[in-house]
């Protein structure tokens, strides 16, 4: 004998939001941006407070050592721990050297004595701000246009219409014939 079961189905009054009238997409932008700043500084007070933990560990943990008597081998632990770290300290200030001298050298001879003294992060800074910003915009990366090949024959059989609105095409074309030659020698 099968037993029937039944569901019995509540009917939900689903609420839609249609918007009347019109969305304030600022103030949605503002409570958006409140929320993940909040967020954020959850999740450095998390970590901090892990960091906090994690170091009063190992002190309870050195501790410990001390009160069994292993201070020999906490103190060759942390000689291996103190030589790796100033290797690694070696490491990183020999490239910092090596980047502030290259940035140094960006800088005109006469001027060097004046910034020799900055923090690497305002030398970097300022040697960016000293140079001319390079922006380029080749045509191949312009959205909406198209590569089109165009040889002078073809060219010079068009109206005098296209010929004006596409002068700047064939130009750039045999630039760039000019220049791919120039590299292949």
């Amino acid at each position: 004998m099968a037993e029937e079961t039944t569901t019995q189905v509540e009917e939900q009054d689903v609420q839609t939001t249609t918007p009347e009238g019109e969305v304030d997409y600022e103030a949605l932008y503002q409570k958006e941006k409140k929320y993940s700043q909040s967020l954020r500084s959850r999740a450095q007070d998390a970590e901090s407070k892990n960091d906090k933990l994690s170091l009063k560990a190992e002190e309870d943990r050195q501790a410990k050592l001390i009160a069994e008597g292993k201070k020999d081998d906490l103190i060759t632990e942390l000689k291996e721990k103190t030589k790796t770290l100033e290797s690694k300290l070696v490491m990183f200030e020999k490239q910092d050297a090596a980047k502030r001298e290259t940035l140094l050298e960006a800088i005109p001879e006469d001027e060097r004595v004046h910034y020799e003294n900055m923090n690497l992060e305002q030398l970097e800074h300022f040697v960016r701000q000293a140079q001319p910003s390079d922006v380029s915009n080749p045509a191949e990366a312009v959205q909406g246009r198209t590569n089109t090949n165009v040889n002078l024959d073809s060219f010079m059989a068009n109206d005098e219409k296209f010929k004006r609105e596409n002068y700047g095409d064939i130009v750039k074309a045999y630039d760039r014939k000019a220049t791919q030659k120039t590299k292949i020698t």
